[in-house]
């Protein structure tokens, strides 16, 4: 085994993008799949969030990956990860730093991560340093119906039938009905979510993207959430906002969380330091990586901060998420999109469950997972 190690080289780079048609723009459609193959034959797998509606983004990615990191990547040892890290960092720097040249990075760190455990035969936790569980709470995270309030009620509490203890609402179908544009309505959406949900459910309120509210806004309306217990609220300012967040959640008795548009230590730092909001939600397929996630993570751990790290995409998210709790001291949630999709219910051949509420941290080699490339060409845009 050792000898193989020393001489194993990585082969090829492909980067594919998977588009999965979804009922709302919200349930990121478009994500970056890449594999990354040694002269032994073994294949790792990663993946960049790109969330594009059109697939401009996961394009405009894999061009980065194939034009730009693969030259650099081919004949490189696989484990030189921290090295080939900071390689396709620098290398970038010009155009990136932040947005696709980040899911184009993080995509490819996953994959060397999950080629690293099986060539070494260990999940990705040994590793980082070993597991401090064998499974997380997770939360059932949803999309607001705000044309049905109920039905989005009876959605969540099907999950909390099967032992979930966490839900989460987010957005809205389309940027025309999204939550957000009242506040009549969204009080009254989540006043009939909560009683259909029980007093004892924890309830997350996601604003999203589709609109920006201002500071005196927000604070407004959590205040008048706070009545119905939700959890936390979840990106209602602008995400460049980082002063509004400050003052924000200094002034609000609801928890206030962030940061699934936010990359690298480096983007992470002031949000950290300033302690801008209470809940901190990297995202492993977006802002640098495993290896990058974990620097962040460990820094806000330093500072005391909650984490729950944000995804929403697809299996190899959930799979790099469970990887990443299961290192982290402190971690005590995770996000686990339950909106229908072939990506999460169909892409890894063992589908993720939960069971009454947690996830169990994979044990087998890399990130635990084997892909069902079948379902990756039945998905598979070619430009």
């Amino acid at each position: 085994m050792s000898l193989i190690v020393m001489v194993m080289k990585i082969k090829n780079v492909e980067a594919v993008v998977v588009y999965s048609p979804e009922p709302s723009i919200a349930s990121a459609p478009s994500s970056l799949i890449v594999k990354i193959k040694t002269d032994e034959g073994l294949t790792g797998i990663g993946e960049g969030c790109t969330h594009g509606e059109r697939n401009e983004a996961s394009f405009a990615a894999k061009a980065i990956i194939e034009k730009g990191f693969k030259p650099l990547l081919k004949g490189r040892n696989p484990l030189e990860i921290q090295k080939i890290w900071y390689d396709l960092y620098y290398y970038s720097e010009w155009y990136g730093r932040r947005g696709v040249a980040l899911y184009a990075l993080s995509a490819v760190d996953i994959a060397l991560w999950d080629l690293a455990g099986k060539i070494l035969h260990q999940p990705i936790y040994n590793l980082m340093g070993g597991k401090f569980r064998d499974k997380i709470r997770v939360y059932a995270s949803l999309i607001f119906n705000m044309d049905d309030p109920e039905s989005s009620g009876r959605e969540g509490k099907k999950y909390v039938d099967q032992g979930y203890t966490a839900v989460k609402y987010g957005w809205g179908e389309t940027r025309e009905k999204a939550f957000g544009l009242d506040a009549d309505r969204d009080e009254e959406t989540v006043r009939v979510i909560r009683e259909v949900l029980g007093p004892k459910v924890d309830l997350m309120v996601d604003v999203g993207r589709m609109v920006n509210w201002t500071l005196p806004y927000a604070v407004m309306m959590a205040k008048r959430l706070k009545k119905y217990n939700i959890y936390w609220l979840e990106e209602p300012l602008p995400q460049d906002a980082i002063d509004s967040y400050v003052a924000l959640t200094r002034q609000s008795d609801v928890w206030i969380a962030a940061g699934e548009g936010e990359y690298t230590r480096w983007g992470f730092k002031d949000w950290i330091l300033r302690h801008a909001v209470d809940v901190l939600q990297p995202d492993v397929s977006k802002a640098g990586g495993l290896s990058e996630v974990k620097r962040i993570v460990d820094l806000a751990y330093m500072w005391n901060m909650m984490v729950v790290p944000h995804g929403f995409s697809t299996a190899i998210n959930v799979a790099a998420n469970l990887q990443l709790v299961a290192t982290m001291p402190n971690a005590s949630l995770l996000e686990f999109r339950r909106t229908e999709s072939p990506l999460i219910n169909k892409l890894v051949k063992k589908p993720f469950k939960a069971v009454n509420g947690y996830l169990e941290i994979p044990e087998g080699d890399g990130l635990g997972i084997e892909v069902d490339e079948d379902v990756i060409e039945e998905y598979r845009v070619d430009q």
